[in-house]
């Protein structure tokens, strides 16, 4: 993996409701990258494919889930992609993060930059779930591109990595990011909460608040 290029960060996830925990991992992996010298070009939060909904029986539209990514994203650095959205099927995280390197080497003329994934402990540990992962995609994920994970409280990350073939194989390209605040938001209490017809204010932007509440998002008549 190159390590002078520059760096697109990706979030990738459901996005069921986008909240601000999402766009803090964002800035707490810039940051990260930012003190080491490497320079950040951006970065995308690519919400999946309706297909995914085979997987996740929670997950509504993706044109509702795109557009509240673009609401949170608003002013900010971070973007929403479309990419993962515009495909037929549902894609596999180690394509769908190539596809977003090979389109932002094209779009900022970076033949050398690399699209890093960003991701909590529950994402890295799900690589010992039999059959979930791919052996070869993970060894791809982690040797070309990388991961910044961001811990959680609770989770031990560096026990996994040493215990996990692959993930010590490429140790090195595994960063571990420190949330100094504790922020036990998610996108489960955020829908939990719509349905209680309570306020998510501050939990996520204002105007993915509103969006919610306009069109009545995760009410369980709808």
């Amino acid at each position: 993996m190159s390590r002078n290029g520059p760096v697109l960060l990706v979030l990738m996830g459901s996005f069921n409701p986008p909240h601000m925990a999402h766009l803090r991992t964002l800035e707490m992996a810039k940051d990260f990258l930012v003190q080491q010298s490497q320079r950040v070009i951006g970065g995308v939060m690519s919400p999946v494919h309706n297909d995914y909904k085979k997987y996740k029986k929670t997950l509504i539209d993706y044109q509702d889930r795109r557009a509240m990514v673009e609401l949170a994203t608003q002013n900010t650095w971070i973007k929403c992609s479309v990419w993962e959205g515009k495909q037929n099927s549902w894609t596999p995280t180690r394509q769908a993060l190539e596809a977003l390197q090979e389109q932002a080497r094209v779009e900022h003329n970076e033949p050398n930059l690399v699209a890093k994934l960003v991701c909590g402990a529950d994402l890295l540990e799900s690589f010992s779930v039999p059959d979930l992962w791919k052996w070869e995609d993970i060894d791809k994920i982690l040797g070309n591109h990388g991961v910044l994970l961001c811990r959680r409280q609770g989770s031990n990350p560096d026990q996994f990595i040493f215990k996990h073939d692959l993930c010590y194989k490429h140790r090195s390209n595994i960063k571990i990011i420190y949330e100094p605040v504790n922020n036990d938001v998610s996108s489960t209490v955020l829908r939990t909460l719509a349905a209680r017809n309570c306020s998510l204010r501050f939990l996520t932007t204002d105007s993915v608040c509103d969006y919610i509440s306009e069109r009545k998002l995760y009410c369980p008549d709808q």
